[in-house]
């Protein structure tokens, strides 16, 4: 079964919260789920009664959810569990009455009870009939066991005495030596045997139906915990693939920005694999992918689909966090030979019927994937049917992403200001990273001298190429290499801005760590100051000062003691500044180890940060 679209937005955000939640528990939960929602359903309508297999395997799914109740019941993720519902009563009538190998117990019912006492009472009495036989005329037989055929039991007789023993012939050996004889002696005791099994079973068929309607009374309680534990099943799969890959969530916005991400299957498959990064801006509502063969064209544009597609489904993706992808409403792929001769359908009429689907979609907002876009016919019809196509679609506010050989489509979107080139890299050989803004040439030639074809028959190639067209593919390659050069730049521009933030983030951390000592050494000096102060004044008492200058010290202190140390001042070498409590300028110098040297004329003071006041400062 496969995963299905979720046609909102809000649902799909909401489904990515939930994988969320549970990657962050660490939790790893699998869901028994012995049957659909639907089989069950059917089973109930169509059936008097259920197997006992069947009920046993129901009771063993009740007895999960209770489990998973009971488990996350106080957890963080109790609210997934919580909505199952309880089946006490009807989990211990089914284990009351079928034991674990889905056999009918004794004690079912009365009735049965009775009956299976009986049956073995037969059984027993007419093995004994059968033991005496053996024993009193052994050398009728061809061994002296009881054997049981067709649920009958009967006698081994040599086929030369079958006429000497009484009774009903029920087989022959496969050498016909052997004759199986049902002696007269026990007949009547088989027929009452096999009315009780009849009985047995129709006591059976009743306990079966008396189960069924206490489950078909919680039918739709059972068949809706059915369809949430498939949900839930699919949520914990879908958290066990973002763990396994480590897939991150993507973000929902108006365009495309792909970081680092995978087509899910090379991902699977393979270790050293190139990733895919894309940003198309928000403006530009086609991509045109030109490149060499075996560049990856075609990789682009199905790892760009399953990436949108598996978004779509609610389940992370194979690229680094920050991935933004917009939320289309349908996705639409020509990708491959749609040629076939049952259907009398051409490669180009297999790639029309595509394109046209896309074409009569309804709704817009939807993306279109095209590869290798009208080269299945003369370049000069192909081009102006492919211009046409991706304008058209484009006007209807889809995204669309081909791949082209084709050098006047090249031209054709260079032209359009909703349109963007791109291209596969190819520098000696192809590097399988995309580059934006700049379409790239084919380099059938140089791949096919790679490939073993000869020099001469090369050669006499370039002579027949357009020089034209040989000199844009020469300048194509030339702004490649100035893309890669500008790139590599940004590259090492962004370490250096990172670094320096950091440096940043760290000096800013540690003024505000100093100006916290600071006011800690300021309050526990005062309070020593005051505990020194409380010791003077009660040993001034002890000699009689008079109370106005107690109360005049006390108070001059308390004050004092109230107040907050300043803001630690970092000034820059050059800077004009001041020591804090002086009105004298003086002039930064120097910085060391977090203090500043000061220059007053000939005199130097070195200061820290909490001494210092900018000059326009007043205090």
């Amino acid at each position: 079964m496969g995963i299905k679209q979720i046609e909102s937005q809000n649902l799909v955000e909401f489904e990515f919260k939930r994988i969320e939640e549970i990657r962050r528990s660490g939790e790893e939960v699998i869901i028994y789920l012995p049957f659909s929602a639907e089989e069950f359903k059917n089973s109930i309508n169509l059936y008097d009664y259920l197997p006992a297999e069947n009920l046993n395997l129901l009771k063993l799914f009740l007895v999960s959810t209770r489990t998973f109740k009971n488990r996350y019941r106080n957890k963080k993720l109790g609210e997934f569990f919580n909505r199952f519902h309880d089946y006490e009563e009807l989990i211990l009538e089914i284990e009351s009455r079928i034991d674990e190998d889905s056999q009918i117990r004794d004690s079912a019912s009365p009735e049965l009870q009775r009956i299976r006492t009986k049956k073995k009472n037969t059984i027993n009495e007419i093995k004994k009939l059968l033991k005496e036989l053996l024993d009193s005329r052994y050398y009728l037989f061809s061994e002296l066991n009881i054997v049981e055929r067709a649920g009958r039991y009967v006698l081994p007789v040599k086929a030369n005495f079958k006429n000497d023993l009484k009774g009903i012939v029920h087989s022959y050996s496969n050498s016909r030596e052997t004759v199986f004889i049902e002696p007269i002696e026990t007949t009547s005791l088989s027929a009452e045997l096999v009315e009780l099994e009849r009985m047995e079973e129709e006591e059976i068929i009743s306990i079966l139906k008396e189960i069924t309607r206490m489950v078909k009374a919680r039918g739709d309680d059972i068949e809706s915990d059915l369809d949430y534990a498939a949900e839930l099943d699919l949520i914990f799969a879908k958290v066990g693939y973002a763990n396994s890959y480590q897939c991150s969530m993507p973000l929902f916005g108006d365009h495309f920005d792909i970081k680092n991400g995978y087509h899910p299957l090379l991902k699977h498959l393979k270790k050293n694999v190139v990733p895919l990064n894309m940003k198309l801006p928000p403006d530009k509502r086609v991509l045109l992918i030109s490149g060499p063969n075996a560049g990856g064209k075609t990789v682009v544009l199905k790892t760009v689909g399953l990436l949108s597609l598996m978004a779509k489904c609610g389940l992370y993706i194979p690229a680094d966090e920050g991935t933004v992808l917009p939320f289309f409403n349908e996705i639409y792929a020509d990708i491959g030979d749609e040629q076939s001769l049952e259907s009398d359908l051409s490669t180009f009429a297999g790639h029309v019927r595509h394109i046209k689907e896309a074409l009569n979609a309804r709704n817009g907002k939807n993306l279109v994937l095209l590869d290798e876009l009208m080269n299945q016919t003369s370049v000069e019809e192909g081009s102006a049917l492919a211009s046409a196509i991706m304008e058209e679609l484009s006007d209807k506010g889809n995204t669309v992403l081909a791949t082209t050989h084709n050098e006047s489509l090249k031209i054709f979107v260079s032209k359009r200001d909703n349109m963007l080139n791109a291209g596969m890299e190819f520098t000696d050989r192809p590097t399988y990273r995309l580059i934006l803004g700049i379409p790239q040439p084919s380099n059938a030639i140089k791949l096919a001298e790679k490939m073993g074809l000869n020099g001469p028959l090369l050669a006499k190639a370039r002579t027949y190429l357009d020089t034209q067209k040989a000199s844009l593919n020469e300048i194509f390659e030339s702004l490649s290499r100035e893309l890669k050069a500008v790139e590599e730049q940004k590259t090492r521009l962004d370490s250096l801005i990172k670094e320096y933030e950091q440096k940043l983030t760290e000096l800013e951390l540690r003024k505000k760590k100093e100006f916290v000592e600071l006011h800690n050494r300021f309050h526990n000096e005062m309070v020593k100051a005051r505990r020194r102060v409380d010791d003077l004044i009660k040993t001034l008492k002890k000699e009689g000062p008079k109370p106005e200058i107690i109360k005049e010290f006390k108070e001059f202190f308390a004050e004092k003691i109230k107040e907050e140390p300043r803001e630690p001042y970092y000034p820059k070498i050059g800077e004009t500044v001041r020591l804090r409590g002086s009105n004298k300028s003086g002039e930064v110098v120097a910085v060391h180890q977090g203090r500043y040297k000061i220059s007053f004329g000939n005199i130097f003071f070195w200061a820290r940060p909490e001494e210092i006041e900018p000059e326009k400062d007043n205090g």
